[in-house]
């Protein structure tokens, strides 16, 4: 692992001191350290490389996220094209996926000592169908959402392999990945899953019903999720929290399996309740 690729939310470090700290800990180790362009004429340190978009993982050998959840978030689809591993260096509030702090980078000296492993996550894919075809396909390591664009609820049907599973009246649903368990899902009254299991975990967002359940199905099921939209036509769908589009009348999205895994770099010493219990404490 001699090529490392730093991407840096400018958000949580505006005048780049973290990412600096970090390249002089790279330096030291004889690392290559390679940038977006975008960083090149702020960053006056000596022997960096820079590239663009896919060009930085076509040669790097593993990308470190200083940020937190959502920059690593924000680099995953390529990560897993190119089978390069991620760490994240939590510069935010509560970073489930990443492994070191702003303040104790003692986990990425460990990655530099190379006393880590790297496991294999699951993401799925949403399928937006249009007049019974695949119009577009997006991928998410942590979670799907379709939720009205307003503040009106809306009807919604999820299928788990052609068979309706639930019915809602609700602001929306997500359909999580175990990693995705701790996020959005999480906060909607969806279950702690541990980040070995695949599977995906459908819940609903803020129901209309004092008997809904959060479902949980085998990763090789596909979940379909429909709406009315004579009920509401303002529909966006979301991947991991970015808004891709809004879907149309007929539209409706299957999410299955994505054949990309994303591989993470694993060095954390506790176990995985423990960092759980940590980061949900306060």
């Amino acid at each position: 692992m001699e090529n490392i690729a730093l991407f840096v939310n400018r958000d949580r470090d505006a005048d780049l001191s973290a990412t600096k700290e970090v390249i002089s800990l790279l330096k030291k180790y004889n690392k290559t350290v390679i940038l977006d362009v975008s960083l090149k004429d702020e960053l006056d340190l000596p022997d960096l490389y820079y590239a663009k978009g896919d060009g930085i993982f076509e040669i790097c050998d593993a990308v470190f996220a200083l940020g937190g959840d959502g920059t690593i978030l924000k680099i995953v689809n390529q990560a897993a094209e190119f089978d390069v591993p991620v760490a994240g260096i939590n510069l935010g509030h509560l970073g489930f996926l990443t492994q070191a702090e702003r303040n104790d980078l003692s986990n990425l000296v460990k990655i530099l000592d190379n006393d880590f492993s790297v496991e294999y996550r699951m993401m799925i894919d949403a399928r937006v169908v249009s007049d019974g075809k695949v119009v577009e396909t997006h991928s998410a390591l942590n979670d799907i959402i379709v939720r009205g664009d307003s503040a009106k609820m809306i009807s919604l049907t999820a299928e788990v392999d052609g068979t309706e599973a639930s019915s809602y009246l609700a602001d929306g649903i997500i359909v999580a990945t175990s990693t995705g368990s701790t996020a959005y899902s999480l906060s909607c009254g969806g279950p702690i899953v541990h980040k070995a299991l695949d599977c995906m975990i459908v819940t609903p967002v803020c129901p209309h019903t004092m008997k809904s359940r959060c479902i949980l199905v085998p990763p090789e099921s596909a979940v379909v999720v429909r709406f009315d939209a004579t009920y509401s036509d303002e529909i966006d769908l979301k991947i991991d929290g970015i808004s891709v589009r809004r879907l149309g009348d007929g539209e409706y999205i299957e999410v299955v399996r994505s054949s990309k895994r994303v591989p993470m770099i694993n060095v954390d010493s506790r176990g995985y309740f423990d960092v759980i219990r940590e980061k949900l404490s306060d």
